[in-house]
């Protein structure tokens, strides 16, 4: 196990999964114990992958038998009690429904745009060329583009997942435990902060790609109404402190 000094406990679980562009994960366990770049290229030796994989599931357990310790649990009885666990579907209210039924909608709708309008993003492209063979400085514009699409790309179905765990969360018995620190609020503060740059990154495409304004606005209208959503059945997620991200000396607030 890697020395723990430098870890961010927690950290991973309300980040918006974007390592590239994290300023944290140099301190995150679960960035670090992810094998090293390059090893998945052709010549990458499966025993290797596997033995990193057994390396961080041991490093889990280790983990969490310190956390049951700490609290004063006995581990037998916490593996005992997940052997005989049965999932209960949580009785979710109308509301909250409507939530999940507009999350999946949001992702059915966005993937399919995506999938059925790659000619609109080619002729895009040549127009571009074109500027360029011009002399027109296209920088900002690529720019913007690339980061848009990459953005809806990267969160398309991290909303859907994390906004049915949030609301999970919310029939869990421990959020009476502390009805703002809790998972529940965390994920959907993470979502929230997804679908705000998901809406800025639907905004760009809507004003480089004219002829998709149709689609485009009624996917953003869906993640309005997420957004809508998610503030209404969690309205102390702003209260929630991200480990890391939110405390004081943060290095920034919107991952």
């Amino acid at each position: 196990m890697k020395n723990e000094e430098n870890f961010i406990p927690g950290i991973y679980n309300y980040c918006d999964r974007w390592c590239e562009k994290c300023p944290f994960s140099s301190q995150c366990r679960n960035f670090q114990s992810q094998p090293v770049k390059g090893e998945h290229s052709q010549d990458f030796e499966a025993e290797y992958f596997l033995d990193s994989l057994q390396d961080s599931l041991h490093d889990a357990v280790l983990l969490l038998e310190q956390a049951a310790e700490e609290r004063g649990l006995d581990w037998d009885e916490i593996q005992e009690a997940a052997e005989n666990f049965e999932e209960v579907e949580p009785d979710f209210t109308s509301s909250q429904l409507d939530l999940k039924e507009n999350s999946h909608h949001y992702y059915q709708k966005a993937s399919l745009w995506l999938d059925s309008n790659e000619h609109l993003i080619s002729a895009k492209e040549e127009e571009i060329q074109r500027k360029n063979d011009l002399g027109i400085n296209i920088e900002q514009e690529v720019n913007e583009l690339n980061h848009a699409l990459n953005s809806i790309y990267h969160y398309i179905y991290f909303i859907n997942t994390k906004i049915d765990r949030a609301l999970e969360g919310l029939h869990d018995e421990w959020i009476k435990e502390n009805p703002i620190q809790h998972d529940a609020n965390g994920t959907a503060k993470i979502t929230l902060i997804t679908i705000e740059k998901s809406i800025a990154a639907w905004e760009i495409v809507l004003q480089r790609l004219p002829d998709a304004e149709d689609d485009v606005l009624d996917i953003l209208v869906l993640l309005s109404r997420l957004k809508r959503g998610i503030k209404k059945e969690f309205p102390q997620t702003e209260g929630f402190v991200r480990p890391g991200f939110d405390e004081v000396g943060g290095a920034v607030s919107d991952r």
